[in-house]
């Protein structure tokens, strides 16, 4: 619940858009040539608000993410189906970028998600 809150209020205040299903993520992301930028977490985890505020914050990402990809956030157990790479997550939350065929295009951020390596991938796909 409180993520959802969060969103609310950051929803107007950036450029990208924030995808809950990713099925329609992918295939919109197929249609408009981007990546897809899966942001994956538990129900309940603590600080994964804080995670997707700090990338909310920045407007070079931002920006990045709204030229180049296609922003989702999925749950783990979640019933809508994803890739099944993405189930041996141990970590969370955990940042993936996935190509058009659903391989990995970049390395994963894992908890402490950096900012740079986030822009780099953005940069060179």
């Amino acid at each position: 619940m409180k993520l959802f809150v969060f969103l609310l209020l950051y929803s107007g205040v950036f450029a990208f858009s924030i995808e809950s299903s990713y099925e329609a993520a992918h295939k919109k992301a197929l249609q408009e040539e981007k990546l897809l930028l899966v942001f994956l977490s538990k129900k309940g985890l603590s600080g994964a608000s804080e995670k997707l505020q700090m990338l909310l914050e920045s407007k070079k990402l931002s920006d990045a993410i709204e030229k180049k990809a296609l922003f989702v956030i999925i749950y783990k157990d979640q019933r809508e189906s994803y890739p099944i790479e993405l189930l041996y997550t141990q970590e969370y939350p955990t940042l993936f970028f996935l190509n058009h065929k659903e391989l990995f295009a970049c390395e994963a951020q894992r908890r402490d998600i950096d900012k740079e390596a986030l822009l780099e991938c953005l940069e060179t796909e």
